[in-house]
């Protein structure tokens, strides 16, 4: 079905000094159920343009006093009126009066003596590029308005829940380092809720950091980067959930080691490869952060002694049309977005990721990225 046949009555002003054209114009485009307005020179039409709001216009160029090249640029010159098509009707056919016609603001032309068939065609084609338009434009509008929604959203989650969020994380983890009795039932109920919490506050910091990267606000500010600072970061940001696993973390990072990298993002990374790294750990596990130059890069490389991933899954992991999510060893629950984050991150910071597993034995999550800006 065309576009045009959803509009019941679609307003088609003519424009012509000559009764004879209009009459012959009218009675062709009467039979497509189309709602005719007449004008006979440039000043009517303007006004008729006004009354009517016309979907479409056939403009008559050779007209005393305004002729239709003026009129055309009159009625454009006003927004409202300047996404309504019109065709020239003309007996001029040089390559000059064409290209008049066109800076005008015409978008085609008929020439005269017309032709029904042509004339029908050209009419049904303009109209349903403009209803197309229109569309366009109104679904544009609203994904605008979806869209400064959806910014709305993330600013509050990022302000107003992140940070009661992160104080009741650190009140679980005050709670958690307080020695108390074995038979004390609040002692276990504490580390579950500390452990939930982490997952959330996990899952919120990805949520913001994807929302920013997919809308392009996400500001990336390359340094030079200590890797063993960041990584000893990581390592006391995750520590308590390694406690309540009691796996045993190693590093192996050189004190010179350094990434040409933007800070914010790569906490993220790490973050995220070291908290999967627990999820799929099981208790008295080890997990393991080492750093070897690879030319002008670092490879960094985050390996456990966890589940392992099956091979099917590998190429799915840091595919952001995939979904991929399982619980951990302690039915630690995810999300699936974090590695497509790291990926994303990794690849704004001019570096690559990749994954190497075996089932039952554990994963090395890699990580290159250049040692310093001189790439």
């Amino acid at each position: 079905m065309s576009v045009t046949t959803q509009n019941s009555t679609p307003t088609v002003l003519i424009v012509d000094d000559n009764p004879n054209n209009l009459k012959i114009i009218a009675l062709i485009l009467r039979s497509f159920n189309y709602k005719i307005v007449i004008a006979t020179n440039g000043e009517q039409a303007i006004e008729m343009v006004e009354k009517t709001l016309p979907d479409i216009i056939l403009l008559d160029v050779m007209m005393p006093k305004i002729d239709g090249f003026e009129t055309c640029r009159l009625i454009k010159a006003k927004d409202e009126y300047k996404d309504i098509p019109i065709i020239f009707i003309t007996a001029l056919n040089d390559t000059e009066s064409l290209v008049k016609g066109f800076k005008a603001g015409g978008v085609d032309y008929i020439t005269k003596p017309f032709n029904k068939d042509e004339l029908i065609s050209r009419v049904k084609t303009h109209l349903d590029l403009k209803y197309t338009r229109d569309s366009l434009q109104k679904t544009t509008a609203h994904l605008e308005e979806l869209n400064a929604l959806k910014d709305k959203m993330f600013s509050v989650i990022g302000h107003d829940l992140r940070s009661p969020l992160g104080s009741v994380r650190m009140t679980l983890d005050f709670l958690s380092k307080i020695e108390a009795p074995d038979d004390n039932p609040f002692s276990e109920n504490i580390k579950i809720m500390l452990k939930t919490t982490d997952e959330v506050f996990g899952l919120l910091e990805n949520l913001l950091g994807w929302a920013k990267s997919q809308s392009n606000k996400l500001n990336i500010s390359k340094e030079l980067l200590v890797l063993k600072d960041l990584t000893n970061s990581i390592y006391y940001l995750n520590k308590g959930s390694m406690d309540l696993k009691q796996i045993e973390f190693a590093s192996e990072i050189s004190d010179e080691d350094t990434l040409f990298a933007d800070l914010n993002t790569m906490k993220i990374v790490f973050r995220n490869l070291v908290s999967n790294a627990i999820k799929f750990t099981p208790e008295k596990g080890t997990i393991k952060i080492v750093s070897k130059k690879a030319g002008d890069n670092i490879r960094i490389e985050v390996s456990d002694t966890g589940v392992g991933i099956p091979e099917e899954n590998l190429s799915k992991l840091f595919n952001p049309n995939q979904h991929v999510t399982t619980y951990g060893t302690n039915r630690e629950s995810g999300s699936g977005l974090g590695l497509v984050l790291c990926s994303d991150f990794v690849v704004k910071n001019n570096g690559k990721i990749w994954v190497e597993s075996t089932v039952g034995k554990g994963s090395t999550f890699i990580v290159e990225l250049p040692a310093s800006d001189k790439q």
